[in-house]
């Protein structure tokens, strides 16, 4: 009994290895690199000419109201006012300068030019902009945060960069870049479970009530939907394949035989927020994260049996991501 546990263990160590850290292709860190940047500049696009009405002193939102929903600890651009003013730059000027430089580091981090920098850059500019305009803010932008901070960290610049071509070297697959996929992954997962979690713990999302609300709300307004009053099945049917979708997420999306099942239906899910609701960069950034992570092979090559201890445990999974 000893020996048969000690080589259960034993054995459940191999896999987890295997699972976190076998060497991977950085491709799907790089593709949500790519992707998230190239959504973000979109958002930047939109809300060009909202700059000040949604971040500045005078703006919907003023300083004198924001400055008691915010954490005091958390960096906003009227921490830098005082300062600023002493060099004679004043609020609205540093706002634009935030911006710019924002906007230069998604460009730079789109690309792949100093990729850690650019990230480093990009995080802490989005998080200063986030706590400025807090009252502006959605989920979208806490997530794109979190993803943002990861970026630091991660292999992001191995591939699919223009820091690749200057170095002339191709970077080998890594532990590293495995680990940091199963991060993302793993964080998709328990988002997805939890939000389903929540969702079915209120009869909204039973009686389809919650789909009605949204799809007739004034501020979510894009198609008239109130033909759904006459066809009550419909508003169900779409709340309880939401619950499906997000509570299966995290047992479909692994198995190669149910993976792209899964992915369409997220894809599906997201594009009718985007048509439906208006939340486009919320839509389009939670369809890049599931693409990036689960839609992106990391496997460096065709895998092969081999004498590896890896080989065999990996044969019998159907986890291959």
């Amino acid at each position: 009994m000893g020996v048969n546990l000690r080589s259960l263990s034993r054995r459940c160590q191999n896999a987890l290895a295997v699972f976190f850290f076998r060497p991977a292709s950085a491709k799907p860190i790089a593709a949500l690199r790519i992707s998230m940047a190239a959504v973000l500049l979109v958002q930047v696009y939109f809300l060009r000419e909202d700059l000040f009405e949604l971040f500045g002193p005078y703006g919907i939102f003023q300083e004198s109201v924001t400055r008691y929903l915010v954490d005091p600890a958390v960096p906003r651009l009227p921490w830098f006012t005082p300062t600023l003013a002493s060099w004679g730059i004043n609020e609205n000027t540093a706002l634009m300068a935030t911006a710019v430089i924002y906007t230069v580091s998604l460009v730079c981090l789109c690309l792949g030019v100093a990729t850690r920098l650019a990230a480093v850059v990009a995080w802490g500019l989005h998080w200063i902009l986030m706590n400025t305009g807090l009252c502006s803010n959605y989920g979208a932008d806490v997530y794109a945060h979190v993803f943002l901070f990861y970026l630091i960290w991660m292999p992001s610049g191995d591939v699919w960069s223009l820091d690749s071509l200057i170095r002339k070297e191709k970077k080998p697959p890594s532990d590293i870049a495995r680990m940091s996929i199963r991060v993302i992954q793993l964080q998709l997962c328990i988002t997805y479970f939890v939000s389903a979690w929540e969702k079915a713990a209120g009869p909204q999302w039973w009686s389809g009530e919650v789909i009605w609300r949204a799809l007739t709300l004034p501020v979510y307004i894009q198609w008239d939907m109130t033909w759904m009053a006459h066809y009550p099945w419909f508003a169900k049917l779409a709340a309880w394949g939401t619950l499906v979708a997000e509570f299966g997420y995290a047992l479909f999306i692994w198995p190669r035989q149910t993976r792209w099942l899964w992915i369409s239906l997220m894809v599906s899910l997201h594009i009718g927020i985007i048509v439906f609701l208006g939340l486009g960069l919320f839509g389009a950034i939670m369809t890049c994260f599931t693409l990036a992570a689960f839609g992106i092979s990391a496997e460096p090559q065709p895998f092969r049996r081999s004498s590896s201890v890896a080989s065999p445990l990996l044969a019998k999974t159907p986890l291959g991501v």
